[in-house]
């Protein structure tokens, strides 16, 4: 699916401020072509809604439309539809339009406002963010995103266009052929296919070492820029191949071991979240327990209005955040100002979205987390740099 890293984020952030309209869409998705009627239905709806709040600030109807348009030609793109992920992120302003399919259910949202409503992304980047999956076998060479609930395939068709050309003169048809297949879950897969059977004694051991250096070097260009976890799963004799020849700097010491040809999606899925799961849990606990360690010191808020303003100084260093939770108001930052709203008014924000973009553009982490996992079982919790 589409490529998500914090370079994303950034991009999505320089669009805002420019005295126009940002539309920013969230919604869960089904896979299959099936229920591609489904997610077109819902996504139409939520860009009547849209219409409705942008005619509600006096955009014009012809300004309405133009701006609206990319995403009403997507409406009736059938084959989008069929080949989604779990939630979609759809986001528009004038001459500006980016959505990504992202392993993520997302709870279904709409905000028109002067920026992007950025925080259901950080989910993607903070505890239980993505990992890859790299599984290997005598045949096959399959890429796969995971949340810590979510697995998909990756698209690797660009790669095998380039793995041809690289390839195709160098070794041998009958130890190299390339094949287009189709995943479990239902949409078109390419794989790369690297031997038969038993021949892989056949295959010169620099040809593999060159193989594996040109799928490590491609496919960080399909992983998060930020280096997300790579499992590799295969066969012991491989391991050692693949990391002799890769440079990933986040390729894990533990691996899943055995033939992935014979083990499902789901499966490498569920083995791959079991080596993943502490690496991501280890950053969030050492940040919740610092954030109790230093409770009562000032160094901690759970109070919005003052969580805010740091946030605008560049004093928060972590961070929490519920990203289904909205807490609305308005910020003035020159005078500091703060009024909360009970309701979303024209006039104002998602106060802990703002404060969320704000900490994440100083340098501070951020953790999109469950309420239940929030240190203070509030919608924001935030460790101060001073």
């Amino acid at each position: 699916m589409e490529r998500f890293n914090k370079e994303e984020i950034e991009l999505l952030l320089n669009q805002g401020n420019k005295q126009q309209p940002c539309i920013s869409i969230y919604m869960p998705t089904v896979k299959g072509r099936e229920r591609a009627k489904e997610n077109s239905t819902r996504f139409k709806n939520l860009l009547t809604n849209a219409e409705e709040q942008l005619e509600s600030r006096g955009i014009e109807p012809t300004e309405r439309n133009n701006l609206l348009e990319p995403a009403k030609k997507l409406i009736h793109d059938s084959y989008y539809w069929a080949n989604q992920s779990d939630g979609l992120a759809y986001f528009i302003s004038n001459g500006f339009s980016r959505y990504y399919r992202l392993p993520i259910q997302f709870k279904e949202m709409n905000v028109v406002r002067d920026s992007f409503h950025l925080k259901p992304l950080f989910a993607l980047l903070s505890s239980d963010g993505q990992f890859f999956i790299l599984a290997l076998s005598q045949k096959d060479a399959r890429l796969l995103r995971g949340t810590q609930n979510t697995v998909e395939e990756m698209d690797l068709s660009k790669l095998i266009k380039k793995f041809e050309t690289e390839f195709v003169d160098e070794i041998p048809a009958q130890y190299l052929q390339l094949h287009t297949g189709v995943p479990e879950s239902g949409g078109a897969r390419t794989a790369v296919y690297f031997g038969h059977g038993g021949e892989i004694d056949s295959i010169v051991r620099e040809r593999l070492l060159k193989f594996f250096r040109f799928i490590d070097r491609e496919i960080q260009d399909l992983l998060d820029a930020n280096n997300s976890p790579l499992i590799l799963a295969c066969v012991d004799y491989l391991i050692p191949l693949y990391k002799t020849s890769s440079k990933y700097p986040l390729l894990f010491e533990e691996n899943i071991k055995g033939n992935p040809e014979t083990i499902s999606a789901k499966e490498l899925h569920q083995k791959a979240w079991e080596i993943a799961k502490p690496y991501f849990q280890e950053k969030q606990e050492t940040a919740k327990n610092r954030y109790h360690e230093l409770k009562g010191t000032g160094k901690t808020s759970n109070d919005i209005l003052e969580i805010l303003p740091a946030a605008f100084h560049g004093r928060i260093s972590d961070l929490f955040v519920t990203p289904g939770v909205q807490q609305w108001g308005y910020f003035d930052p020159e005078s500091e100002e703060i009024s909360l709203f009970e309701e979303p008014q024209q006039d104002g924000e998602d106060l802990i979205n703002m404060a969320t973009v704000k900490t994440f553009s100083t340098n501070g982490l951020v953790y999109a987390i469950d309420s239940e996992q929030m240190p203070d079982k509030t919608p924001a919790a935030a460790i101060f740099r001073w």
